[in-house]
């Protein structure tokens, strides 16, 4: 190591940067993890999942499973109405089940101020829920008067609804204890659920039938918190609950995945696992070439009684102090990029939250990267110990630097040869002379290639535009949200008149979407649909569903590309035989087991008449009813993901606004979708914006929002694939370098002779460039033609994957040109430089100089 010390610095220098960026990289991702892990915990508490909505049967195997630690309850009781906007509040007891529901309020990072109700006629408010009911300043002590209503199932699973105007005084407020974090994120995709309390269901003070008392509760999982994400799909598949039921800790348990996820093993970046090939390669390299020079001095050793174990032996030290000093120096120098890294790549979290970016050394991400760089350099030794192993007595009394001999040129060298001149042909063959050398100095820079052209592909940037309008499918979108009473939550017209009439919208579409369901024997639906939504068996299976308006311009736009059999938008206008016509969609996606779609209805077809449940507005009055209808249409699968339709996917029934009146007893709309002229038109963009906020109590769905995300995704995607990319170049132009140096100081003799007998030194940059130029050619071919294959299976993964969303073709192929001729240049510079400088001392060198080093 120390007669090498040029090729030993290089090769500490190429590990300990190696080990410093990956850990780095882990570590700065999990710092900042953590650090949103203690910003959502205080702004959102740190319960890891509630079920809402659940049977008293279902509460009790809750509390009961050991995987369950802690839990705490509350009866759900219903909805407030406020009918003059068109938002609801959650009705919940103050007592739950257990009697201790303050703990509630404190799982959720909330506080009780005031009063607790003491009977049916006083409640609690949060937030939230004092400004959807309008009484946001001060509302202790005031009287309010809503509407609760609450729907549920009898035992024969038949669905009613318990609706009357009921009465409260406000006797205290629930406020979260840190405010910051949520008024920031709110809004920005949905809005924040407003929840009430009163006294409940206890002790014979009924608010509301008993049979349609259910129940929310609140747990954490015992054992690693890590791993409460995959703990509540157990659950929930094991317990029947149900995926309505679910509603997660979201962002506390994203922060959790992200740390879980850098702590495996098994989860190394791609792109890091190529460095990390790169590196083996390198080492591997270095110690080929250093111990190939060492062959005369090793075979005396073994002439002089050494053991082959003991020759093994000291290409084994050298890897272990490369890789104690190497790993040791790398991971001191990744935690003082991390400290900077954090500091510098702020996460505006931590800003809201009020919080000091912190750095927390995670071992298992410090054991990970030990673990991968000590097999690096493993995996590089291996070979090197086996071959110098091999090295005989004879070696010492041989020509340990003699190459075969085949006596006659090749047909393809003499061809090069006469065509491109001698010194061209030298400069081609001198890469065979070395062919491990050389093989590994060309993968390792088409490894970069590789990286290059498929990280950089446009085909990436054209899966997140079809994955962006599979989800967004308009510039804003004005609907009900978590906080929105379907029934009572609408878009007046003057509203809807005035957004068409602000500059910069270019299309606006306005409709009504309804919740309703579905009614029909148990027999006739699939029983995967029942076990994936929890349903209860009975005879007769009534479920929630969706009931869409659309104008017959949008039915035809929209809907009938998506139509089977050939149906037109005609087909589901007006009546057939005195039932209206539907278009239906038949199909949900199984995501937790199968992975695909299946059909809700057994055997659904056109012109069967199904029956659907309304809720028909008869004056003040909702009455419950029960309606016959027509399939006139049933949608294509892929109308899940191109199509118009709503999420989560529940059976959905689309039908001409024509019939509204007739099955809900009004006409109105409480969906507004609106597309921009200029998306990137901010200033007309934000006046839209700002008019919806303030003038419709509504979720509002922006586009932008998830566009920005890609783009911060895609941000940090590009700063860690240079980082790569730059390293990755470092290492092909070191092998190369040291492989052609190498190759040189073996032929000295051959050069130097070849000098004396006239060679000028315009003819050894001949030579030179001829050399660079195969192996940036031989490097360009294979690396194009690796990215290529990676692409084409990244065309045909995705093809696959969205073939269960509905989708028949996601994406074609596209080749990278681009990025192929960036490569290319990129190459080509790389390998001139690292030939150049590695025939430098040659070609400076006075002949008699070199002749003397020949015979010394």
């Amino acid at each position: 190591m120390k007669k090498n010390k040029s090729r030993t610095v290089m090769m500490f220098a190429i590990v300990i940067a190696t080990v410093a960026f990956m850990l780095s990289i882990d570590m700065i991702k999990i710092s900042q993890a953590y650090n949103k892990v203690e910003a959502y915990k205080k702004a959102y508490g740190d319960y890891h999942v509630e079920h809402v909505d659940i049977s008293k049967e279902k509460l009790e195997k809750v509390e009961n499973d050991d995987r369950v630690g802690y839990r705490d309850n509350v009866q759900n009781l219903g909805f407030l109405i406020n009918k003059e906007n068109g938002t609801r509040v959650e009705l919940k007891s103050f007592n739950g089940e257990n009697d201790n529901s303050k703990n509630y309020f404190d799982r959720k990072g909330q506080i009780l101020k005031g009063n607790k109700p003491k009977d049916n006629n006083e409640i609690v408010l949060d937030e939230e829920s004092a400004k959807n009911l309008g009484v946001s300043e001060n509302p202790i002590g005031k009287t309010i008067s809503f509407e609760l209503r609450k729907k549920y199932n009898l035992p024969n699973g038949e669905e009613r609804l318990y609706s009357e105007n009921k009465k409260f005084k406000v006797v205290g407020i629930v406020e979260r204890e840190y405010k910051g974090l949520n008024s920031s994120l709110a809004g920005k995709v949905e809005q924040e659920r407003g929840i009430s309390y009163t006294y409940g269901d206890f002790r014979g003070k009924n608010i509301i039938p008993k049979e349609a008392i259910t129940y929310d509760v609140i747990l954490r999982f015992t054992g690693n918190e890590l791993l409460a994400g995959k703990k509540i799909e157990y659950l929930m598949m094991d317990l029947k609950l149900g995926r309505m039921s679910v509603n997660p800790n979201g962002n506390y348990l994203s922060a959790m995945y992200s740390i879980n996820d850098l702590r495996d093993l098994e989860n190394i970046n791609k792109n890091n696992l190529i460095l990390i090939l790169t590196v083996i390669l390198l080492v591997f390299n270095m110690l080929n070439i250093i111990w190939g020079e060492y062959l005369r001095e090793i075979s005396m050793l073994r002439l002089i009684g050494a053991r082959k174990r003991d020759i093994r032996l000291m290409v084994v030290y050298q890897s272990i102090l490369l890789a104690i000093i190497g790993i040791a120096i790398g991971i001191i120098v990744g935690l003082g990029i991390t400290e900077i890294g954090i500091n510098v790549f702020k996460d505006t979290t931590l800003e809201l939250a009020k919080l000091k970016p912190k750095m927390h050394i995670d071992l298992d991400v410090v054991s990970k990267t030990i673990t991968v760089s000590v097999l690096a350099i493993v995996l590089a030794t291996i070979i090197p110990v086996i071959k110098i192993g091999r090295v005989g007595c004879m070696e010492a009394v041989s020509n340990s630097l003699k190459t075969k001999n085949k006596g006659k040129q090749s047909k393809v060298g003499n061809f090069i040869q006469n065509r491109l001149g001698i010194y061209r042909y030298m400069g081609v063959r001198n890469l065979w002379l070395k062919k491990t050398r050389t093989l590994v100095s060309i993968l390792t820079i088409s490894l970069c290639g590789y990286l290059i052209i498929y990280t950089f592909s446009s085909m990436q940037d054209e899966v997140d535009d079809k994955i962006r309008r599979i989800y967004y499918k308009y510039d804003m979108e004005f609907k009900p949200g978590i906080s929105n009473d379907v029934e009572a939550f609408k878009i007046s017209d003057d509203k809807i008149e005035k957004i068409k009439s602000i500059d910069g919208i270019k299309k606006t579409s306005a409709s009504f979407n309804a919740d309703t369901t579905f009614i029909e024997e148990k027999n006739n639906i699939n029983k995967i649909f029942m076990d994936y939504y929890g349903i209860k068996e009975s005879e007769k299976v009534e479920f929630e569903s969706y009931l869409r308006f659309l104008d017959n311009e949008d039915i035809q736009e929209k809907v009938e590309p998506y139509m089977l059999e050939g149906k037109k938008s005609k087909d589901i206008l007006g009546k057939t035989d005195g039932y209206i016509n539907v278009a239906v969609f038949n199909s949900f996606y199984d995501v937790t087991k199968t992975n695909t779609y299946h059909s809700i209805y057994k055997n659904l077809k056109v012109g069967d008449i199904i029956d659907i449940g309304v809720n028909y507005h008869n004056g003040d009055k909702i009455e419950k009813r029960n309606v016959k209808v027509r399939v006139g249409a049933i949608l294509k699968d892929d109308w899940q993901s191109y199509g118009d339709s709503l999420s989560p996917d529940k059976f959905e029934v689309i039908t001409s606004e024509d019939s509204m009146k007739e099955l809900l007893g009004f006409k109105a709309y409480n969906n507004l979708t609106v597309d921009y002229k200029d998306i990137d038109n901010l200033a007309e963009n934000r006046k839209i914006e700002k008019y919806a906020r303030k003038n419709i109590p509504g979720a509002v769905i922006l586009k932008e929002s998830f566009y920005n995300d890609q783009k911060q995704a895609d941000k940090n995607i590009f700063r860690e694939s240079m980082i790569n990319i730059t390293l990755i170049l470092m290492i092909a132009a070191i092998s190369i370098f040291c492989t052609v140096k190498s190759n040189l100081l073996e032929r000295r003799k051959e050069i130097f002779t070849m000098r004396a007998l006239g060679m000028s030194a315009k003819d050894m940059s001949r030579m030179n460039m001829w050399e660079s130029m195969t192996y940036a050619l031989l490097s360009v071919l294979f690396g194009i033609g690796l990215a290529t294959y990676a692409l084409f299976k990244f065309v045909e993964w995705n093809n696959n994957a969205y073939t269960n969303f509905g989708i028949e073709h996601f994406m074609d192929f596209t080749f990278p040109y681009p990025q192929a001729i960036i490569f290319a240049v990129v190459t080509l510079a790389t390998c001139i430089i690292a030939v150049k400088l590695a025939n430098r001392d040659f070609k400076n060198k006075e002949i008699s100089d070199g002749m003397r080093d020949i015979d010394s």
